[in-house]
């Protein structure tokens, strides 16, 4: 009898159910290369302008500004970085010493040297207003 309840038994259990094989994972995407955003604009910039002849290399929100006289001892000024509608701008300070520099990314030349920068430039000090051209003084800009 013990035989025919363990053939009775084994005549009844179900096999085990296969096991589905899981895929293999899928290979990760290849690493995108990193590309500058537009609005994206060096930490540091120099920018200049002639007649009258000026500049002002802003690193941050921090600005110094030169002319001809004042080579020697650069104005010193604070402000605020920020970006809008695609320009960098650095404003700060109030009455005669309200300034902004707005770097627009687009080809300039300088007028007097033949060298295409990348970037314009707009300086406003005061009630002044001077234009001229920006670019990344760590990349050298190359002559025609």
């Amino acid at each position: 009898m013990g035989l025919v309840l363990l053939a009775t038994l084994a005549a009844c259990s179900q096999p085990a159910p296969p096991v589905a094989e899981t895929p293999a994972p899928a290979p990760a995407p290849a690493a995108e290369p990193v590309v500058a955003a537009s609005t994206d604009f060096p930490q540091v910039l120099q920018a200049s302008g002639t007649e009258p002849f000026w500049g002002v290399r802003v690193e941050g929100g921090t600005l110094d500004y030169t002319t001809p006289e004042t080579q020697d001892a650069p104005r010193h000024f604070e402000g605020a970085r920020s970006l809008v509608d695609g320009l960098l701008q650095v404003q700060g300070g109030e009455g005669d010493n309200a300034f902004r520099l707005t770097i627009e990314r687009a080809t300039c030349s300088d007028g007097m040297s033949d060298l295409s920068h990348p970037f314009t430039a707009e300086f406003v000090l005061g009630k002044d207003t001077f234009k001229g051209c920006a670019r990344d003084p760590a990349v050298p800009v190359e002559a025609p």
